[in-house]
């Protein structure tokens, strides 16, 4: 059974640089056999297999195309090529793989000196493509020794009249795609090797098998071929078997694996909260992919930089860790060893989003603890939308319920009212506890009841000391603070929540509103790390309204702490 891979090849574009060595590509053909442009340089009038076989120290070289049948096909073809050659005292013969490594050191591109520019990728016969790097030096006009094509650099550059013949210092060594080096992994690295190889499969190619006979059941039997096929990182434009491909991968081990999940759970014990290793396993091979080439200086920075994962994930190179020192370069991309990763706080917190209603199960020194009112009475806890889902049997029943405060008959509208609330959330036997906010940036939004034309100030406190204050925000006939609508905020739905999915298949026009973090108070609210050490830390939410401006009431569904980007 023979396995193979769908290589997408396309021309490559070559721009024309600033002159190098003070070449052209109209270099005109002496008379004489050789002819002199400069001390770096040859044009001859010959074909480059008549000048390749006169040289008797490229007789290796040349043997080894007679026998692989170069010079036919160059013939067949009739146009112009580009051939790289060694001299004897530099040939290896190929130990295995012979027709792959011949023809790695032919392209149909006639390419010039002056065409080359540090970065070009050229297209050889054996479909994938060989690196040209040019040093400073090189970038200045001189050839010898400033330009390398993959590992092999230029010695001499013969200009003939079906091409370039460029002698090199070594054969080329093509290194392997992205997709090979994956699956050759060792066993240190079998965590990440599995998460990529277990996103695609093989597939039967029936195109490109052929058909061997019948079997006793009337079916066609296949000499079968098969291809590899990742739909996963297809839908984000990405092949790695794609010699076109120009890509950057981060490479972690079992053991940098395994250490930033274990700091994760710690980090998630310590604000009593909890993850699935299957969601950060996710984001780990989400965002080990790039798009482009990146440069040791791009991917460990000590200024704040965010990279940008073929999936959208973000990579902040002065926070994360990786070994720049010995890239593995490979025939569609580079790969960087990573050393230590920070799962961030934004994947371990999705979002921080509860309810006032959670009043009705504090105890009585629960409640003149959490819920410090001035001017206020409770009145009740109230359900007033029952609970809908947009999409039932697939999203939970979502209800809007409400704590409402009277405003007591003995004061007056403009003595208004404060409420210091301490957030809670509610435990699985019904009971209640604080939360622990982690340091760090986030938006900070909230729900009440449409029409209540009350003008709200909310000022955070951390461990008693002040560290935000809103504006003043009308709660009024607006839609952007009733219950959790969340008209005007985007990204403010649940975890894995398509609003516009979920209309589509639910049929349900109310699809957006579903359990929104509800309206903007704040753009981002920065709790400190007051106690120096990461821990996390309780808040109070003082909520002021100057005056009752003729209202009776107050009612207050929800707040929400969505991690920004810079909560990383």
């Amino acid at each position: 059974m023979r396995t193979i891979y769908k290589t997408t090849i396309f021309l490559l574009t070559l721009f024309v640089a600033a002159s190098c060595s003070e070449l052209e590509d109209d270099d005109h053909y002496g008379n004489s056999d050789t002819v002199i442009s400069n001390n770096e340089l040859k044009i001859v009038n010959t074909s480059s297999e008549e000048y390749i076989k006169g040289r008797a120290d490229l007789s290796s070289m040349s043997q080894l195309f007679q026998s692989q049948g170069i010079y036919e096909e160059l013939a067949r073809k009739g146009q112009l090529s580009t051939m790289l050659v060694v001299t004897n005292d530099h040939f290896k013969t190929p130990e295995d793989k012979t027709e792959f490594v011949t023809r790695s050191h032919v392209s149909d591109i006639s390419i010039s000196p002056a065409n080359l520019e540090d970065g070009t990728r050229l297209m050889m016969w054996h479909g994938k493509y060989v690196n040209v790097v040019i040093d400073s030096l090189g970038r200045q006009g001189n050839i010898v020794d400033h330009i390398l094509f993959n590992n092999g650099a230029v010695k001499e550059v013969v200009k003939t009249t079906t091409g370039y013949v460029y002698v090199i210092s070594d054969m080329i060594q093509t290194p392997t795609s992205l997709y090979d080096f994956i699956n050759d992994l060792d066993d240190n690295y079998s965590i990440f090797r599995e998460m990529v190889l277990a996103s695609g499969g093989k597939e039967f190619d029936r195109t490109n098998s052929k058909a061997i006979g019948v079997n006793d059941q009337g079916n066609t039997v296949y000499d079968s071929v098969f291809i590899y096929r990742n739909t996963f990182f297809e839908s984000a434009n990405f092949d790695m078997n794609s010699e076109s491909l120009t890509a950057t991968m981060l490479l972690p081990s079992n053991d940098v694996i395994n250490a930033a999940l274990d700091d994760a759970h710690q980090r998630l014990a310590s604000w009593e909260m909890e993850r699935p290793d299957s969601l950060m396993k996710d984001w780990i091979l989400k965002t080990a992919f790039f798009a482009k080439r990146y440069t040791p200086e791009q991917m460990q920075t000590t200024e704040q930089q965010d990279l940008k994962s073929i999936f959208g994930t973000q990579w902040r190179t002065n926070v994360q860790q990786v070994d720049t020192s010995e890239p593995v370069e490979l025939s569609n991309g580079i790969v960087y060893k990573v050393k230590k990763i920070h799962l961030p706080n934004n994947l371990l917190m999705y979002r921080l989003k509860d309810y006032f209603y959670y009043y009705e199960n504090c105890t009585d020194e629960q409640k003149a603890q959490y819920f410090k009112a001035v001017n206020l009475n409770f009145k009740e806890c109230n359900t007033e939308v029952a609970a809908w889902s947009p999409l039932p049997g697939v999203w939970p029943l979502h209800e809007n319920r409400i704590i409402r405060f009277d405003k007591p008959s003995e004061i007056a509208d403009a003595d208004g009212f404060q409420l210091d609330f301490t957030p809670i959330k509610l435990n699985a036997d019904g009971t209640v506890r604080p939360y622990l906010f982690p340091p760090g940036a986030y938006r900070f939004a909230m729900g009440s009841v449409q029409n209540q034309s009350l003008d709200i100030v909310v000022t955070v406190f951390a461990e008693g000391q002040e560290i935000a204050k809103s504006r003043a925000i009308t709660w009024g006939t607006s839609t952007e603070f009733h219950y959790d609508r969340g008209t005007t905020l985007s990204n403010t739905h649940p975890e894995g929540y398509d609003a516009t999915y979920v209309r589509e298949v639910g049929g349900n026009s109310k699809a957006a509103n579903y359990d929104t973090d509800g309206g903007q108070m704040m753009e981002e609210l920065v709790i400190p790390d007051i106690k120096g050490d990461g821990s996390p830390v309780r808040i109070t939410m003082r909520l002021t309204c100057g005056s009752w401006e003729g209202k009776t009431n107050v009612k207050i569904h929800h707040w929400c702490l969505r991690p920004t980007a810079n909560n990383y």
